[in-house]
């Protein structure tokens, strides 16, 4: 019976291990296929090895205490994560070999290891319970399904429950302390406790001392960290310079507010959103996907007495955020929705002057709300005139514009009107840096930036808006994107993440 607990739990520890692995790497290299494909295929290939050594192994020394010896010498490389992981993927992040090589040899470094020595438990375990040749398939197959049970359990208990509960280092304390657990209980039920014991209790009161696992590099100057969380979707930072407060997902700036007046955000393109009067003078009714910190819905619904905003947020953790950290409230004129986005637009019948789409960030784009697909879900939920503002990441032209380009003629495909405003592109205009761009889709086509900018003029010079949109609206990008060589984005096929963009921060106010 003990030999088929550890069997279980070690099924169940390694795909924990794989699942809090992501959350590890996350901060560093995104969450994109790459980072998931690289994490399933170093664990794969771990077992495979396992397996091999393991019997090997098992072979020459049929012993219990050899077994609880390997798992645990696993627990222990779990342990050691808690403080070798960071400047492990710091020193990947400072050689920056590439969005491929990144994660996938750092998830070799971190992961290989106990990977390979969990994956000789079942091999060992077959040949210890193997007593006659006319039983071993039925045994084998016992124990290879208790193994599948508790991988099963491992990432439904991981995914589901330990991550919204817990961080990252305790989670990684529970799997390298659950296999200490198991080799102890193996090693005693057979007479006697491995060795290394001692020197392992020694290394687990080394580690509880440990400083915590923190989040990947900050670009920007931070004073202090209000509040930390890993929610189901994100890894969520709260952090303050002095003068500003920004929200983090991951290892990217997802939003933030001025402390002195909290409807201002440190960042450039929230302001540039309001640039849609410019297309939609009379705008009433707006939907919002991807709440963040709440910029946009608190400057429209305080600038635009009559305009009500509906926010879509996917994560109930950066909805919490929004309203404790970033003065973000729900009232007659703002409501906050938990859901996904594509879905909100799929049930609902409302109708809106003003679209606008937030969800896009630089380590990895929701391929479902880039799809033509998509748009066309947005263009039938827009009242007549209503317009689409999109939060974009990339160049317009050069090595860093095709994830831009590519979703510039996906928008095409759905809207005749297309308006890039790339911000703070300012006198240098120079289309091949990397930028946020804004970009607006309608109905109406060919407007010129002569147009564009009068109507801007008019709009501040009457009151109508507070932000001075005519200097946003010289950034009007009127040159031809060219998107000969790019793909159009559908459900079948949306290779956001072969179209990454690095060394991205968003631009500032000042």
């Amino acid at each position: 019976m003990v030999l088929r607990i550890v069997v279980f739990g070690s099924g169940a520890v390694l795909m924990g291990l794989e699942i809090v692995g992501s959350r590890l790497i996350a901060p560093f290299f995104g969450s994109s296929v790459f980072v998931w494909g690289g994490l399933i295929s170093i664990f794969l290939g771990a077992l495979s090895l396992g397996y091999y050594m393991g019997g090997m192994m098992a072979d020459r020394w049929p012993r219990a205490t050899v077994l609880a010896g390997l798992l645990m010498l696993a627990g222990m490389t779990i342990l050691a994560l808690t403080v070798t992981a960071r400047p492990i993927l710091l020193a990947f992040d400072a050689w920056d070999l590439g969005p491929r090589l990144n994660p996938m040899l750092a998830s070799i470094v971190l992961f290989a290891v106990p990977s390979v020595l969990m994956g000789m438990t079942s091999p060992f375990a077959i040949k210890l319970v193997a007593r006659d040749l006319s039983t071993v398939g039925a045994s084998a197959g016992v124990l290879y399904a208790l193994s599948t049970v508790g991988s099963i359990a491992g990432t439904v208990g991981t995914a589901f429950f330990l991550i919204p509960a817990l961080g990252v280092k305790t989670i990684l304390y529970l799997l390298g302390g659950t296999l200490l657990a198991l080799a102890g209980m193996l090693a005693s039920a057979h007479g006697r406790l491995p060795r290394p014991a001692l020197g392992t209790a020694a290394f687990i009161l080394a580690l509880a001392a440990a400083p915590p696992l923190q989040g990947g590099p900050i670009r920007l100057p931070v004073s202090r960290v209000l509040y930390e969380k890993d929610s189901v979707y994100h890894q969520i930072s709260v952090m303050e310079d002095g003068l500003n407060r920004y929200l983090r997902f991951n290892r990217s700036f997802q939003g933030g507010m001025v402390l002195r007046d909290p409807f201002e955000s440190p960042f450039l393109y929230t302001s540039y959103a309001h640039l849609a009067h410019v297309f939609h003078p009379a705008i009433r009714r707006v939907l919002l996907i991807g709440l963040g910190a709440g910029s946009i819905p608190k400057r429209f619904t305080r600038d635009y007495a009559d305009v009500s905003v509906d926010s879509i947020e996917l994560d109930p953790a950066v909805a919490d955020v929004a309203k404790r950290f970033f003065e973000v409230k729900e009232d007659g004129r703002h409501r906050i929705v938990v859901q996904d986005g594509r879905v909100f637009l799929r049930r609902t019948e409302a109708k809106y002057d003003l679209i606008i789409l937030d969800a896009y960030f630089a380590e990895g784009i929701p391929f479902h709300l880039a799809t033509r697909e998509f748009l066309e879900t947005v263009r039938a939920r827009l009242a007549p005139g209503g317009i689409v503002v999109s939060n974009i990441i990339g160049a317009l032209e050069g090595p860093q514009s095709r994830l831009f380009r590519a979703l510039y003629k996906t928008y095409g495909r759905v809207f005749p009107g297309l308006y890039p405003f790339p911000t703070a592109f300012g006198l240098a205009r120079n289309p091949t840096e990397t930028r946020t761009i804004i970009l607006v889709a309608g109905a109406r086509a060919g407007m010129t930036g002569e147009e564009i900018l009068a109507i801007a003029r008019r709009l501040r010079a009457e009151g109508r808006v507070r932000l001075p949109l005519d200097r946003y609206a010289k950034d009007f990008y009127e040159s031809k994107v060219s998107t000969d060589d790019v793909p159009v984005f559908t459900d079948d096929y949306a290779p956001v993440d072969i179209l990454p963009v690095y060394g991205w921060e968003p631009e500032r106010t000042k």
